[in-house]
């Protein structure tokens, strides 16, 4: 039985380079595979764009309405729909 290094040495150089750099695109890409945080209910997130000027930069999250949507709260506002690309975990 050969082990993976033993088959590789046996390659020319050329395929050698490419199972490398292979290797090294896979590992890139599990680095960066994990799924967007998933937001819970009663918790407060930081607003990119507030709705006024005057109101808060941050919202309770009270309810998931659908996969992008949350219902929130916000104060000295009151309730909005915001969107999950409008918001990031505090």
């Amino acid at each position: 039985m050969k082990l993976e290094t033993d088959i590789c040495t046996g390659l020319p150089q050329s395929t050698q380079a490419k199972t490398a750099s292979g290797r090294e695109w896979e590992k890139l890409g599990s680095r960066h595979s994990t799924p967007p945080p998933k937001f819970a209910t009663s918790t407060w997130v930081r607003l990119f764009h507030p709705p006024t000027a005057f109101s808060f930069d941050e919202a309770w999250l009270l309810c998931e309405c659908s996969e992008q949507k949350w219902l929130a709260w916000i104060p000295d506002y009151g309730e909005i729909l915001l969107s999950t690309h409008e918001f990031c975990a505090t």
